[in-house]
């Protein structure tokens, strides 16, 4: 099966350190009421804002991975530089506007389903809000499930509803439906507790390690048995539980699919473990930002700020500084000004991206098939296909949701090409992202776009155009399931393509990065790299893609540069304030 990712079901991970973030978070979009205004930000290397030419630690790029790692260091103290070449932070979170006769509409650059955000949890974005002391800048609404359209009909997913899921399973399951989910339950139950052993605050990459995961002992000697489980294929659990129904192992494969892009065979044990027992817990909620990714994004900045730490938009960076010695000492912009670094270089760059700022004789050698730090040939997933939409709310659907997931070919292969289409209508909880009487609608295809057709394709020719409307088809077939007559009600589209993110993301072939398990057998990287002090965070580290794992690359490496006494120490303020490791029901 090709490899892939998809955003769904971000916040659901599993914090077990040896599966620690592998699930994956997906953004909505735009803006903390009380966060400083973006507009009031230095943009660009002309910036007039008083800043000394050297840094403790230098930040390449803002995307979540980026902010979190400049959030983390600026909180233990060091001077820090967020560098961004684009005029707005967030990578792929970012929101943008579009101005039209109707008025103003906000949208998200990428997917759109959050959890563990309202209230501290285990989400590494959230334990990183909830260090720097900016949480409460963001406000969330809560809601409880998302529409469900299969080939054999539709349903709706409520979380934390018991008894809604086991008619559903009477509904589409086989006999014995109920007995067998009963039973997977009390299997994967002792998995579930272990995935959620330890925090994402222990992270770092180098031995030290050790010191703060004894402080989690036990919960680490409760995970140690399942192991095998928790690092292998959930399909393993799936086996150990004897779970045969289609119906079952299908929504299992779903779930998968919606963490990782491949289905149970394929997905980390911990990751769709944890997810369970997110979903499934009495009383779960989901989660969404007022104002969009924006206002998640404007928070973090606010964390930087609040802490001493600077960023700097459109500062291109041209490359990385390397001594004769091999050690990072800066960065060059590429209107030629140096910015100089005495503790740290942290690149939220792609591996490509990196290896190219890096001076000749300090780039690693690709080691195609396999992991490694800066492997420039690390294995690309596929692209996504999007589709943005501003559209008159008249004549819709009684009871529209803001969450569907559309299956447009077979439920019992999730992996199908072109098969499951994500939608988000994000206005039916925050009007405030429309004028009054609009909603904007995204649907998406998860990292399921080849790049290869579009290579050599002139952006704005009409073949390109063409190529457009004829791959984001199965985009208007899915939304059409919901909003039958959607094409009447629209005032205003744009189709997001491998190229629009290959250009305004900076990504590789349009890729969202590397999978997280190689073809040798390898995983990602973690933060260190060969160059002494050049630190790497983002989807080409562990633990891979998403928001999520992003958000625990940059507490990762913000970690590896201070001491365990340190960290530690902010640690037990955390739990002190009881976010380090609070329950599911608290």
């Amino acid at each position: 099966a090709r490899r892939r990712r998809t955003y769904m079901l971000g916040s659901f991970l599993p914090p077990a350190v040896w599966a620690l973030c592998t699930s994956v978070i997906s953004v909505p979009w735009a803006r903390a009421a009380s966060a400083r205004p973006i507009s009031s930000r230095a943009r660009g290397p002309s910036c007039t804002e008083a800043s000394p030419a050297e840094y403790d630690v230098i930040v390449v790029g803002s995307g979540i991975g980026g902010l979190c790692a400049g959030v983390m260091t600026s909180r233990y103290g060091l001077k820090t530089l967020v560098v961004e070449s684009h005029t707005e932070p967030g990578g792929a979170a970012h929101s943008f506007k579009r101005r039209t006769k109707e008025g103003t509409f906000i949208f998200d650059s990428g997917p759109s389903l959050w959890a563990g955000m309202a209230k501290p949890s285990m989400n590494p974005l959230r334990q990183c809000l909830d260090a720097a002391g900016v949480a409460d800048a963001v406000e969330w609404v809560q809601y409880d499930g998302w529409g469900m359209v299969i080939p054999q009909g539709d349903f709706f997913f409520r979380v934390g509803d018991d008894e809604g899921w086991r008619a559903t399973l009477r509904q589409f399951g086989g006999p014995g439906a109920e007995q067998q989910w009963e039973s997977l339950m009390r299997s994967v139950g002792p998995v579930t507790r272990a995935s959620a052993a330890t925090p994402p605050m222990v992270l770092r990459s180098d031995p030290a390690v050790l010191l703060p995961l004894l402080r989690c002992l036990p919960g680490l000697l409760s995970a140690a048995p399942y192991a095998s489980l928790l690092n292998g294929p959930f399909s393993l659990s799936v086996q150990r539980a004897g779970t045969t129904d289609p119906f079952i192992k299908a929504w299992l494969d779903y779930l998968a699919f919606a963490l990782s892009g491949l289905d149970a065979s394929g997905t980390l044990g911990a990751a769709v473990a944890y997810t369970l027992g997110d979903l499934y817990t009495k009383g779960a909620m989901l989660d969404y930002p007022v104002g969009g990714s924006g206002a998640v994004i404007e928070a973090l900045v606010r964390g930087l700020q609040t802490h001493g730490g600077a960023l700097r938009l459109g500062a291109h960076v041209d490359s990385i500084l390397v001594s004769d010695g091999g050690r990072a000492t800066g960065v060059r912009l590429a209107n030629g000004e140096y910015i100089r670094a005495s503790v740290a270089v942290v690149s939220n760059a792609d591996a490509r991206g990196t290896v190219r700022m890096l001076p000749e004789r300090w780039r690693p050698a690709p080691r195609p098939g396999g992991g490694g730090a800066l492997n420039s040939a690390l294995e690309l997933t596929p692209s996504f296909m999007h589709l943005h939409l501003a559209i008159r709310a008249v004549d819709l659907p009684p009871a529209l949701g803001i969450h569907y997931s559309v299956v447009l070919d077979s439920f019992e292969y999730i992996l199908g090409d072109a098969n499951m289409v994500i939608i988000s209508i994000p206005t039916i909880l925050d009007p405030s992202l429309a004028p009054a009487g609009f909603h904007v609608v995204h649907a998406y295809l998860a990292a399921d776009e080849p790049y290869e057709p579009w290579h050599g394709l002139a952006r704005g020719s009409d073949e390109y155009q063409r190529f457009k409307a004829e791959r984001a088809a199965p985009l208007w077939a899915a939304l059409e399931k919901i909003v039958p007559n959607i094409r009447s009600k629209v005032v205003l589209e744009m189709v997001g393509s491998p190229l629009t993110h290959q250009r305004y993301l900076r990504r590789e072939r349009g890729s969202y990065g590397p999978p997280l398990f190689l073809p040798n057998g390898e995983k990602v990287p973690y933060a260190k790299t060969p160059v002494e002090a050049l630190l790497h965070c983002g989807d080409s580290t562990f633990p891979g893609i998403g928001v999520p794992s992003a958000a625990a690359s940059g507490i990762n490496a913000a970690n590896t540069l201070v001491s365990p006494w340190k960290q530690l120490q902010l640690m037990a303020e955390m739990d002190a304030r009881g976010q380090l490791r609070p329950s599911r029901q608290s």
